[in-house]
C-alpha cells in the first residue's frame, strides 16, 4: 500500500473482535511512532501498553480515583465514573500516549505536537498491519485519576488512548467524505501539478 492510499483509506474503527494483536505487531507500531518529527529531538513520548486484565485494573483505578475527583451526585459525573471502569475494555489492546510537560510553553506545545505526530504514525502503521485503531481523547486524558492509575507524573499530559484490535466483520464502513479545505495559494502563478 502506498503512502497516499494509506492516508486516504485509514479510518477509526469502533467494532473490534476479541483477538489480541501480537506483542511484536504492537512493538512495530511503537517503533515507527518514534520516527515522528520532534523539534530539538526531545523524544517526549511515553507509551503505556495495556492488554488482558491490565485494562480492567487500570479502568477500575481510574473509576475509583474519579470518586474523589468528581461530584458523584452529579448525573454526568456519575456516568463518567461508571464509564471509566469499562472504557479500556473496548479493545483488546490500548496504548496510552503521554509526555512530560515542559516548563517552556513553546517546547511544551512542540512536544505535544510531536506526540500527536507519533500517534498518527501508529494509526497508519496499524492500518498497514491490518489492525483497526481509534484515537480517543476527551475527559479521560485530563483526569488526575488517569495519570495516577498509570503511575505517571502529576504534570504529565495524556495525549490519548489508542484502541487497537482486529476489525469486526460487522464493522460498518466509514463512507463519510472529507470537505475540501480552504487553501490560499500565495505566490503561485497557477495551482499546478
Amino acid at each position: 500500500m502506498d503512502t497516499l492510499t494509506a492516508l486516504r483509506d485509514r479510518r477509526s474503527i469502533n467494532a473490534l473482535t476479541d483477538d489480541v494483536p501480537s506483542q511484536a505487531a504492537i512493538q512495530r507500531l511503537i517503533d515507527v511512532a518514534v520516527w515522528a518529527p520532534n523539534h530539538r529531538m526531545t523524544e517526549p513520548w511515553r507509551f503505556h501498553v495495556l492488554t488482558g486484565d491490565a485494562r480492567r485494573t487500570v479502568g477500575e483505578a481510574i473509576s475509583d480515583g474519579l470518586r474523589d475527583e468528581l461530584d458523584a451526585d452529579d448525573p454526568i459525573a456519575a456516568g463518567e465514573i461508571k464509564g471509566a471502569r469499562a472504557k479500556l475494555t473496548r479493545a483488546p489492546v490500548v496504548i496510552v500516549v503521554s509526555h512530560p510537560r515542559a516548563d517552556d510553553p513553546v517546547m511544551d506545545l512542540e512536544d505535544y505536537a510531536a506526540c500527536c505526530c507519533a500517534v498518527q504514525n501508529m494509526l497508519l502503521a496499524a492500518h498497514a498491519e491490518g489492525l483497526a485503531a481509534k484515537w480517543r481523547t476527551g475527559a479521560m486524558c485530563d483526569y488526575v485519576a488517569s495519570r495516577k492509575a498509570l503511575g505517571i507524573g502529576d504534570t504529565d499530559r495524556l495525549v490519548g488512548f489508542i484502541y487497537l484490535g482486529y476489525p469486526s466483520p460487522n464493522a460498518p464502513p466509514d463512507t463519510r467524505e472529507r470537505t475540501s479545505p480552504e487553501v490560499d495559494w500565495l505566490g503561485w502563478d497557477d495551482a499546478g501539478d
